[in-house]
């Protein structure tokens, strides 16, 4: 049975867990996240009518785990700059991040990496709960698993993108037994388990959720390299008018781009290219907003201005994104017509006219434009082995000191 979700269950729920869940000797968050403060007894959620609410707690989780590693990994890559000059940039756990010298206690990374866990760990706890209640409404049964596995599969797709053992070198750990921690699991493993979820996830979508994960598969197949696998996924993913799938934020869960990068608190701003691509061609402004803003010693730096309030939605999976997919497979096989159609649509769609010659490069160009804030740059670097700093960086967040303390695997 396929669910037909509700707009509630399109984008994340923006509420709390604001109980814990007491965990028995079985299971475990994830080795690196903190025991929850208030506790009720653990049977008291296996239950249908708490069912609603676990599936909140999953969604909100999302919301406040994806802006947070956006950031960190904007900070991570060439996109944004941290310099003590700029707005209120003063954490020193921001300017590790950007030299890419990053101790494996940062606090900042720490922080994004147990919520990492929690995503992951909430997912996966919520389809172990399924097993456990008997229902006697079928359709939030299948929603439940379905946001079990989707979310789940997200979950492992940030683990696999955006953290590592070591520099250059990505995945990394899901231990289901505390006593037991797993080893490290390499990113092409990882994507392989985010894949199986979303798979499974896609017998329970409706048509709009279903284009989200084939877009997802698609991207992440592109990451790895299986040019034939991500234009066969894409090909069934978002299309042209679908809205974005986004994470919804409010005053008390503000998106962390507003929070640390924009009008709430200025620690980051955007590299200067940014500002170049807008004066050689005005109507990039649509799609790169700017802000100029003085530094201490009068220097004008520029922060993104895309979400200028708390509240701003975040999207994660766009139709331009699926279209650039298949522009880069296009332009990978020779396809050059092909590639500039899709290429043109998605400018249209910000009121930027065609483009003239087409080559790999006008790929990275457009990516870096088009899904600029949204964590693409930082695997684009890698993948087009475009890194900016020097050798022996962490071109991944690394897996942190907890994580390391508590595993004897590595």
């Amino acid at each position: 049975m396929r669910v037909i979700l509700s707009r509630t269950y399109r984008f994340p729920v923006l509420v709390v867990l604001i109980v814990g869940i007491s965990v028995s000797a079985c299971d475990t968050f994830v080795e690196d996240v903190d025991l929850p403060i208030n506790t009720i007894d653990d049977e008291q959620l296996n239950t249908e009518e708490q069912v609603p609410f676990l599936i909140q707690g999953v969604q909100s989780r999302f919301s406040t785990t994806y802006d947070r590693i956006a950031v960190l990994s904007g900070g991570l890559s060439d996109e944004l700059v941290f310099d003590r000059r700029a707005g209120t940039a003063t954490f020193p756990s921001f300017e590790e991040i950007e030299s890419g010298h990053v101790s494996f206690a940062n606090f900042s990374n720490d922080f994004v990496y147990n919520a990492v866990g929690e995503l992951r760990f909430l997912s996966d706890n919520l389809l172990a709960r399924l097993e456990k209640i008997s229902f006697a409404d079928a359709d939030l049964k299948n929603q439940a698993a379905f946001i079990g596995n989707f979310y789940g599969g997200l979950a492992r797709y940030f683990l696999a993108t955006y953290y590592g053992i070591s520099p250059t070198e990505g995945g990394g750990v899901i231990s289901e037994d505390p006593d037991n921690p797993a080893p490290f699991t390499p990113s092409s493993e990882m994507y392989g388990l985010a894949i199986e979820k979303l798979n499974t996830a896609l017998a329970l979508a409706d048509g709009y959720h279903t284009r989200v994960i084939y877009t997802v598969i698609a991207r992440i197949e592109l990451f790895r390299g299986n040019y034939s696998e991500s234009q066969a996924a894409a090909q069934l993913g978002l299309m042209m008018g679908d809205e974005p799938f986004v994470s919804l934020h409010t005053r008390d869960n503000n998106n962390f781009w507003w929070d640390e990068a924009g009008n709430g608190r200025l620690q980051w701003v955007v590299d200067a290219r940014f500002n170049q691509y807008v004066e050689d061609d005005p109507s990039e402004a649509a799609r790169i907003p700017l802000i100029p803003t003085e530094g201490a010693d009068g220097t004008i730096f520029y922060q993104q201005n895309l979400y200028p309030d708390a509240e701003t939605p975040f999207p994660f999976a766009t139709w331009q994104e699926n279209e650039l997919i298949l522009a880069e497979v296009a332009v990978r096989n020779s396809d050059i017509p092909g590639a500039r159609s899709r290429l043109d649509d998605i400018r249209a769609s910000h009121g930027l006219g065609g483009l003239g010659p087409i080559s790999l490069n006008t790929i990275i160009s457009e990516r870096e434009k088009e899904l600029f804030t949204m964590g693409m740059r930082l695997v684009d670097q890698r993948r087009f082995d475009l890194w900016h700093l020097d050798a022996g960086t962490w071109q991944y967040l690394p897996l942190t000191q907890n994580e390391r303390n508590q595993n004897p695997n590595f």
